[in-house]
């Protein structure tokens, strides 16, 4: 794998011509909902890329704003209008008329000459972006503990080298305790939601952070990109990749930390091809000591996107998890090939790697509505399914969502609601080398398998630099007891199912428990991507069983810079 990568990179910088390179806009729910949302209004399929596979370039998201005519740009609200500034002055490198972005008042001359930018030098040779990032909160509550906090500081640089040589990396390092739920889920998985390695927080004072409550990690995120030819862009370092347009994905989401991957993304013509080849942390039970490096183990995953006229969107994937010894070369060289079917490979192979594959699909219309939907097929027996006797085996996941942009003709009121669900044992498989896992976290959705749940979601922005944010969640899964694997916990290995468990599965079997969970967010842009947040959290967790009942109520404000809201809907 790093020599096949060496190869690309090395090849790649000889190829590179003189298209203007661009880097990614980081994973953030608030900031792609805007993106989405003027897909939506414009009437037509996005220009320079395909909504289903996010993180976008830069350089897209500005082709997407200069898609709108003068004639519809009149008939904007002034709220939209000013979020098209925010999105031009946040990528003004490929927005060269822009001149909002320029500060009025720069600190020490050369200092925040751009609203957006700390430090900034754009010349022939290097496009440079130096920003500061900040996260602090403090909350507390029900079932929270007396010092709730997230402490985050950190760093982002991003730029180009010549235009031909894209570049970014994000550190931070961070210091948090959140709710009881919050936590209880870290001790379970053992990991920090979104995140890689992290270990205990040692505080001195230690009667008011005990040890076993709050957690310390790093966040780092870093890659290059650049394009051989006109067509095809390729992407290599570390970071996270969502595919769909839902609030959660049920083929690949950021859920888990950071990963290190090699992307290829060719476009021709209403084609969007991905090549994803990566490698994941397969760290699981005990915290690792220094000079202990987790075992690893690899995922190769090509999505296939295909824009039909100017409204409707559909694609198809295929993912294999594998996993081989020294010997064999750990990564198997038979999934580099980028336009060969992975289920082939493996049966040709005799192998047990993890194969996954399905669909999905996008339709906007009447420049207010975006239907969408996946399903993942983990394992699929059509007989065992017709049936109808709930073989263990038919592992399927599912998700159909709606968005409504400006509902009910109320300008910048946007509603999203969506049903998502797994079967048991679904992103399970024979062991921890080849389930769909990395960091002891899926990779899909958060809880697992053996769940349905619907999400609301409604975003309202009165003021232009004022949004409000409702989120709601209600959900049905099953938890494991005794030590019995019910499907839910995608670290087991369906071979340790219990011996009934052949037929007769379902959603929500074993220990049957309901989720409500409700967030209300009021957040003010002070100046550009400074942001002051207040959230109030209601969650309900009831069970057959009283053990796994929990209530919180949590309420926080926090400051932002640079950095996204860490969600709390688990």
């Amino acid at each position: 794998m790093p020599r096949f990568t060496l190869f690309l990179i090395i090849f790649g910088l000889q190829a590179a011509t003189a298209f203007g390179q661009s880097v990614f806009a980081p994973l953030n729910a608030d900031y792609y909902h805007l993106i989405d949302r003027y897909e939506i209004k414009s009437g037509k399929n996005a220009p320079g890329y395909q909504s289903m596979i996010k993180p976008y370039l830069r350089k897209n998201i500005i082709q997407l704003l200069d898609s709108v005519s003068a004639d519809q740009y009149r008939l904007l609200s002034e709220v939209d209008k000013f979020n098209f500034q925010y999105l031009r002055d946040d990528s003004w490198e490929w927005s060269p008329s822009t001149t909002t972005a320029d500060s009025d008042k720069p600190v020490l001359k050369h200092l925040y000459r751009k609203k957006n930018d700390l430090y900034s030098v754009v010349n022939e040779d290097v496009e440079l972006h130096v920003n500061p990032v900040f996260y602090g909160m403090v909350g507390g509550g029900q079932d929270a503990y007396k010092y709730s906090y997230i402490n985050t500081r950190g760093i982002e640089i991003r730029g180009s080298i010549g235009r031909k040589l894209g570049f970014y990396t994000y550190f931070s390092e961070n210091q948090m305790r959140l709710p009881g739920y919050f936590q209880e889920r870290i001790q379970n998985f053992n990991a920090v939601p979104s995140e890689a390695a992290w270990k205990i927080f040692r505080s001195n004072n230690t009667a008011q952070f005990p040890y076993e409550t709050s957690s310390d990690f790093f966040t780092a995120r870093g890659y290059i990109t650049f394009d051989p030819i006109k067509q095809i862009n390729l992407q290599f370092g570390h970071d996270k990749v969502f595919i769909g347009n839902g609030f959660r994905s049920m083929i690949l989401s950021d859920n888990s930390g950071p990963y290190l991957f090699l992307k290829l993304t060719t476009k021709i013509g209403p084609f969007q091809y991905v090549n994803l080849f990566s490698e994941l942390n397969n760290q699981q039970d005990t915290l690792l000591t220094y000079g202990t490096l987790p075992a690893k183990k690899f995922m190769a995953m090509h999505h296939l996107g295909l824009n039909i006229g100017k409204h409707l969107n559909i694609g198809v994937f295929e993912t294999i998890i594998h996993s081989r010894d020294k010997t064999q070369g750990y990564f198997d060289l038979g999934y580099l090939n980028p336009v060969i079917f992975y289920r082939a490979i493996e049966a040709q192979k005799y192998s047990a790697d993890n194969s996954l594959l399905g669909m999905d699909a996008r339709y906007n219309f009447l420049k207010q509505f975006q239907i969408y939907g996946q399903i993942n097929l983990d394992e699929f027996n059509l007989q065992k399914l017709r049936e109808e006797k709930g073989w263990w085996g038919n592992k399927i996941g599912y998700q159909l969502g709606v968005k409504y942009i400006d509902a009910f003709d109320v300008d910048n009121l946007d509603i999203q609601l969506e049903l998502n669900g797994a079967r048991p044992y679904t992103y399970q498989h024979v062991s921890d080398r080849t389930n769909f896992v990395s960091s002891n976290q899926s990779l899909a959705h958060p809880f697992g398998g053996n769940f349905r749940e619907f999400v609301t979601t409604v975003r309202y922005q009165p003021l232009p630099r004022l949004n409000i944010t409702g989120i709601f969640v209600g959900a049905h899964y099953g938890l494991d007891l005794q030590g019995r694997n019910y499907g839910g916990n995608p670290l087991l290995s369906y071979n340790n199912r219990p011996a009934d468990r052949e037929f007769h599965n379902s959603i929500g079997q074993g220990v049957g428990t309901n989720l409500m969970y409700f967030e209300a967010a009021a957040t003010y842009q002070v100046r550009h991507n400074v942001f002051l947040d207040f959230r109030q959290v209601f969650r309900q967790q009831n069970s057959i069983l009283d053990q796994f009942d929990r209530n919180t109520v949590f309420s926080s404000f926090s400051i932002r810079v640079n950095t996204a809201q860490r969600s709390l809907a688990y």
